[in-house]
């Protein structure tokens, strides 16, 4: 963790963990990101195409998930980590398992 005290808002904590965090920490963050967005639009092809609701419902929460993930990441918070990474294995996963 850092030493450094921390401004308590979400982009002041997320510029300080860029500035502080290494080349494989942004890769990773930068890979999942590209992968909910890649998922988004993957669900809304979906949704369009086939009329599955459950993909309009992954496009919704997409967001969400994503939100969740850069927040774990970026105050170094291993529970919101894990809930970011599930959450977003949900959403992406869950309506291509029911279609």
């Amino acid at each position: 963790m850092s030493a450094t005290e921390v401004a308590p808002g979400l982009k002041e904590a997320f510029a300080h963990r860029w500035r502080t965090a290494g080349y494989g920490s942004h890769s990773r963050l930068i890979g999942a990101v590209g992968a909910l967005v890649g998922f988004l639009v993957i669900h809304t092809m979906i949704f369009l195409d086939v009329g599955n609701v459950l993909s309009l419902v992954a496009v919704v929460l997409n967001p969400l998930a994503g939100y969740v993930l850069v927040r774990g990441w970026a105050y170094w918070s291993i529970p919101w980590l894990i809930a970011g990474i599930g959450a977003a294995f949900a959403v992406t996963a869950g309506p291509l398992y029911f279609l």
